[in-house]
């Protein structure tokens, strides 16, 4: 069975521009140079986490990774729920539900967190699952992705997401992926991975059901 394996920041949900002037002011916060547009931003941001922070400037000798993670989040989570979905996304996962194919969301994001911010559309109907860490520093989503394999070991899965990471979470799990342009990773970088690239999230489809 096809079955479709949603990111969430930055694939249904557009934190985008909140992502890029959080971490300017944590840059700012701790005398470092801010990156100056959202296309700077695009062009280095990256999984894991961790060295994205140590490419933008920050020395974990003088603040810990787990104090400015700390600080990130509580600057981004109130203000988050601001943020929407992609113009697309209910189009998208109705058309998906009404060719009754399973999909969940999968996300680096603490669970409890992700599901405060799911709950504010009308998302949570259309899902057969909901999968998030469980801290704050946005490790890897692999470990994730595999016990969700593991329940479905037989499955043609397809996972979507907007950075090369959801690309190495697919392959991890041998899955097809699709990634989109809008999301938090430019798309020159996604290109390089070899996976179709899309520049909105309904298009994905096309791939996804093109054999069907």
């Amino acid at each position: 069975m096809k079955k479709i394996v949603w990111d969430w920041n930055g694939t249904l949900f557009n934190d985008l521009h909140l992502c890029f002037s959080c971490i300017n002011r944590l840059l700012e916060n701790h005398s470092l140079q801010p990156l100056p547009d959202i296309d700077a931003y695009r062009n280095v941001f990256g999984f894991p986490i961790v060295d994205y922070y140590q490419r933008i400037g920050f020395d974990f000798n003088q603040t810990p990774f787990s104090v400015l993670a700390k600080e990130y989040m509580e600057d981004y989570q109130s203000k988050s729920m601001h943020c929407s979905l992609y113009s697309d996304v209910m189009e998208t996962i109705e058309t998906v539900e009404e060719k009754k194919t399973p999909q969940v969301i999968l996300s680096a994001s603490k669970k409890a967190f992700l599901m405060a911010q799911i709950e504010q559309f009308p998302v949570k109907q259309h899902m057969d699952g909901i999968y998030g860490i469980e801290d704050i520093y946005a490790h890897s989503k692999v470990e994730l992705a595999q016990a969700y394999r593991k329940e479905n070991p037989r499955d043609e899965l397809w996972f979507v997401g907007d950075s090369i990471h959801d690309y190495e979470v697919a392959q991890a799990i041998n899955a097809h992926c699709v990634l989109v342009a809008s999301g938090h990773q430019a798309k020159s970088t996604l290109e390089q991975m070899p996976a179709p690239v899309v520049d909105q999230l309904s298009e994905s489809l096309e791939y996804i059901y093109e054999r069907d």
